[in-house]
């Protein structure tokens, strides 16, 4: 077979990839939904607590959603630390949100740092009540999140993050918001033990350059992602990863082995064997359904 069908096999992958990406991807900016409903949690907090602030954060404003209905907006709401904070465990802060939402369906989401607000239409608003910790000049230093399962409060700066992200789609290109978006389908996918920001974190550490090509580029994302994973990933001040206790981190190593041998698999089969079809199947293993079988 000649170069002319190997080039056209190879974009046949590339396409793939992006037909994956578009199948997966929230449409749209949503950033003005994120902001009336973050309005909306402000009127509705206001009779119980002094609010500093509230701001829209997470995936949506970040670019790296999923699409519908596998995104929440999230909305942190700073409080007054000595009236609503101070000398209260985060269990206790949670709980207080919860109580001033008692007429509307809440819950605890499962990462003990956020209430859910359910709304009839989409999307849910996971509400972070946070606490302001400032420097001397008066600017903001970063923000104490409230953590049920531990009962710590841990270290967050929002902000600077999304920054970090915008900065690396400058020199990687905007193909590091679409493979953080193709990993956490497939985290998804795979029983979901790794956080959204974690994921995240992961790519801003492995990502670096530019991009190469999509086969390339996941795998190396997989087969770092798995070292990184075996010991606590340090970043902005804090682990990225303190959430995972021993036996949901061996989880995640066993599913972050299996899609870096496929992964591997995948890409040498069609880099070196000129396999593309054996490439498409392997892919799909890892990534489900939602994945092309063809170009």
């Amino acid at each position: 077979m000649g170069y002319g069908y190997e080039t056209r096999a190879l974009q046949n992958v590339h396409s793939a990839f992006q037909k994956f990406y578009d199948a997966i991807t929230l449409t749209g900016d949503q950033r003005d939904v994120c902001n009336t409903r973050k309005d909306h949690i402000v009127d509705l907090l206001a009779k119980d607590f002094e609010i500093l602030d509230a701001f829209a954060t997470g995936s949506i404003p970040k670019f790296t959603a999923l699409r519908k209905p596998h995104c929440d907006a999230d909305v942190m709401v700073v409080l007054h630390y000595g009236k609503h904070i101070k000398d209260r465990k985060p269990s206790e802060v949670l709980q207080s949100v919860r109580d001033s939402l008692a007429e509307s369906k809440t819950n605890v989401r499962k990462n003990g740092q956020a209430v859910t607000l359910h709304y009839k239409s989409w999307p849910n608003v996971d509400i972070v009540p946070v606490a302001r910790v400032v420097n001397d000049d008066g600017t903001v230093s970063h923000y104490s999140v409230p953590d049920m399962n531990t009962e710590t409060w841990i270290t967050s700066r929002p902000r600077k993050h999304a920054n970090a992200i915008a900065d690396r789609v400058k020199t990687f290109g905007s193909e590091f918001r679409r493979i953080v978006k193709m990993i956490k389908w497939w985290n998804l996918h795979h029983s979901e033990y790794l956080q959204s920001y974690h994921i995240e974190v992961l790519a801003l550490t492995i990502l670096q350059g530019s991009f190469s090509d999509y086969p390339w580029n996941v795998y190396q994302f997989f087969k770092e992602a798995h070292t990184l994973t075996q010991n606590n990933l340090w970043y902005e001040d804090a682990y990225a990863d303190n959430y995972l206790d021993y036996w949901n981190r061996q989880e995640a190593l066993k599913r972050l082995a299996t899609a870096r041998d496929k992964a591997y698999e995948a890409w040498y089969a069609s880099y070196s064997l000129s396999d593309h079809n054996k490439a498409m199947r392997l892919w799909k293993q890892i990534f489900g359904e939602e994945f092309p079988t063809n170009g």
